[in-house]
């Protein structure tokens, strides 16, 4: 008995080891059943779509998505990527499957020859008796709703916006004619927001009239909850919004086949900021307040003090780095440093319809007294364009008195024994010397791998540009880097602060991942560049 388990098992180990292979998830089906055709290889292989959708004879196949399997055998642990391809017929027969090419660690791999067999759908399991309407039990013969009756829009709390005002925007389902589909995004149709800076938020659910009338016509709604954007126009003009693909297939009640359809885009008129600004304007789009915090009631003549200055309100501070010593130029306050910033924002209502961020943003500075007297400098002056009154504002910010006194005694330092002095000072020498020459090595190891990895991490934000959350998270899984890793890249990259400052915050393990993740897109992108 136990050699045979022993042979069994070597049986089943070269399943598991063999190289990337396709096949059908089944050979005959209803039309309408879901029938995916494919790709088997390792769970580390390097994938690359060739085509995101191939086309045969009355059949064609669609990227589905990537999942990622495991298999135990022998308490050996086999990891496995599979790439899927939904296949749809437009009419039962036999159809030779669409011959599909992927890139597998820079080898092509190719279906070869395969075929479908679809019979029609049965129709006695959907008959009506007695005790239910003939409203939700549709003949699954029946092809469904007109294209008309199904439509995907792309809506935005408003139509006209000013340069820099962010705004909401989501998909929505319209339908007639049918109960409820179901809806999701084509994720290997990238989303167009031309000259706008799109995130992607996840956990918002938003509610709109069940019914609308669109075109002189009644239509039922659901909105796509799966991705809301926070978009922001980047200049003037009008735009057309959120054109992309969605796939819609009939439930069990009301069954149609799975539609591929396009978004009807939003229209937007985008209006630049009157001209000319004020001169101290720096970009800050929104209605804000300013106030100063943790100030100090004393100081001390050559004992660094600290203080922040906290922005708060609703709309767009992502060009405001410092809004203490970049308001003049030269710097206004010579003898205070800016040190750092800490960002904070919750996705709420601001107001009946209108949804966005709360901003709390706190910029931390540091003083160093030079002279004993009164420290005041002269009051901090914010200007920020107002989009629902359509004007530039200027709140003010006065700095108190501060009594700066004079420097605090330092402790005595007692004397050393002169004797004791000579003695240690040789051994003192050579641990100090040695210290010095190891911490020279070190630092130069330290700095030229920092330069490396600033190199690569300011390569990547160059490529990511305006791309956020799930529009960051496809984009980068279509270069075939696997899901879990597209996710943290995702959640790592901020709207504000570049990929370097990110880098420093993470702990010893993430920053080897993230600089990881970063040489494989760079040197995928260097190599599709130079095809």
């Amino acid at each position: 008995m136990k050699r045979f388990l022993l042979l069994l098992l070597l049986g089943v180990l070269p399943l598991f080891a063999q190289g990337p292979k396709f096949y059908l998830s089944q050979t005959r089906a209803d039309l309408g059943d879901a029938v995916f055709i494919i790709l088997e290889t390792e769970g580390s292989a390097q994938v690359r779509l060739i085509e995101k959708e191939w086309n045969g004879q009355g059949i064609k196949a669609v990227y589905w998505g990537t999942e990622e399997n495991t298999t135990i055998v022998n308490f050996k642990v086999y990891r496995k990527k599979l790439i899927k391809y939904r296949l749809t017929a437009s009419a039962p027969g036999r159809y030779s499957v669409p011959e599909i090419e992927v890139e597998v660690d820079g080898q092509k791999v190719a279906t070869g020859m395969m075929a479908l067999e679809i019979s029609p759908r049965s129709s006695t399991t959907n008959k009506s008796s007695g005790f239910f309407s003939n409203r939700y039990f549709f003949s699954e013969e029946t092809d469904g709703p007109e294209d008309g009756d199904l439509k995907v829009l792309f809506r935005t709390n408003k139509e006209q916006v000013w340069v820099g005002e962010p705004i909401l925007g989501f998909f929505t389902l319209y339908y007639r004619n049918a109960i409820r589909p179901y809806i999701d995004r084509d994720f290997s149709s990238s989303i167009e927001f031309p000259y706008f800076r799109s995130e992607a938020l996840s956990g918002i659910n938003l509610l709109i009239p069940e019914q609308v009338i669109y075109e002189g016509i009644e239509f039922e709604t659901a909105v796509y909850n799966k991705e809301t954007f926070i978009l922001t126009p980047l200049r003037k003009g009008e735009y057309s919004l959120g054109s992309t693909v969605f796939h819609l297939e009939g439930r069990q009640q009301s069954f149609f086949h799975m539609r591929s359809i396009k978004t009807i885009p939003s229209k937007i008129f985008v209006k630049d900021l009157p001209s000319p600004a004020p001169t101290g304007f720096k970009g800050a789009v929104g209605n804000f307040k300013i106030s100063l915090e943790e100030y100090p009631k004393a100081a001390f003549l050559g004992e660094p003090f600290q203080f922040k200055l906290t922005i708060s309100g609703n709309g767009n501070l992502s060009s405001i780095k410092d809004p203490l010593l970049s308001v003049c130029d030269p710097p206004c306050y010579p003898e205070i440093t800016f040190l750092q910033t800490r960002q904070q924002r919750d996705f709420r209502e601001l107001g009946p319809g209108e949804f966005g961020f709360y901003l709390n943003h706190s910029y931390y500075y540091s003083v160093l007294p030079k002279k004993e007297g009164i420290w005041k400098p002269e009051d901090l002056k914010f200007t920020f364009f107002n989009p629902g009154l359509g004007k530039y504002e200027t709140v003010s910010l006065r700095f108190p008195d501060l009594e700066i006194g004079p420097s605090r005694p330092k402790q005595d330092i007692a004397p050393e024994d002169a004797t004791s002095r000579g003695g240690s000072f040789l051994a003192v020498y050579i641990l100090l010397s040695s210290l010095l020459i190891g911490a020279g090595i070190f630092a130069v190891l330290t700095l030229r791998k920092k330069y490396q990895a600033e190199v690569i991490l300011k390569r990547l934000d160059l490529w990511i540009g305006s791309k956020r959350g799930f529009v960051l998270k496809h984009s980068v899984m279509t270069k075939g880097l696997p899901e879990e890793e597209a996710s943290l890249l995702a959640g790592w990259k901020s709207e504000t602060v570049p990929l370097t400052e990110t880098y420093k915050s993470l702990g010893p393990s993430s920053r080897e991942t993230l600089l990881r993740i970063s040489r494989w897109l760079s040197d995928k992108i260097q190599k599709e560049e130079s095809e």
